[in-house]
């Protein structure tokens, strides 16, 4: 079982911050399936991010769920977020908001960061991923890769790091210079 090829969830000519390493996929506690994305932006707390600052299919797929509680993008488009793999957005606002029913390919937007659908501070993307139906642990042996940056655990849940050859980048719900990450990294 491997991981398909996988995109930043923003465009690719866009720098923004890795605010959330591993934490819950969905609700509390494991496995720690998830990690999160925020916008660049002049304001801090919850907000609907500027136009250009939009989330990104990961990948190619089939909108299979699509509402407060996630977007859901199913790779193999059989419709059922059971089988293959799925992908998991969440905290996108329901200002367009990607449709049920829509074909997506890497890079097409599906909707703006927000605070919408359950806890947050702060506006951002939550994303993680499913195999036939189970959440995948973000650092595991099937690592989480995203344009080559591989995700690692920290000493507690929302901490970690990605790496990417020689660079770093630690999360921090802060959105400095050190959690910056760009889709055009070399």
């Amino acid at each position: 079982m491997q991981q398909p090829i996988l995109q930043l969830p923003f465009p690719s000519d866009q720098t923004w911050y890795y605010t959330g390493g591993p934490h819950t996929g969905w609700g509390t506690g494991e496995p720690l399936a998830g990690i999160d994305f925020a916008p660049p932006s002049d304001k801090s707390g919850c907000f609907i991010a500027e136009d250009k600052y939009y989330a990104t299919a990961m990948s190619d797929g089939l909108v299979v769920r699509s509402g407060v509680e996630g977007v859901v993008v199913d790779l193999d488009r059989d419709g059922d977020e059971r089988t293959g793999w799925t992908f998991f957005y969440l905290h996108l606002s329901s200002r367009d908001r990607i449709p049920v029913g829509a074909e997506l390919k890497a890079g097409d937007k599906i909707g703006y960061p927000s605070c919408e659908g359950g806890r947050a501070t702060g506006s951002h993307v939550h994303i993680a991923r499913k195999y036939n139906g189970e959440w995948i642990v973000a650092d595991s042996p099937i690592p989480f890769v995203l344009n080559g940056w591989v995700t690692h655990n920290g000493f507690r849940e929302y901490l970690g790091t990605l790496t990417k050859g020689a660079a770093t980048v630690t999360a921090c719900e802060c959105g400095d210079a050190g959690t910056a990450i760009s889709g055009s990294f070399p």
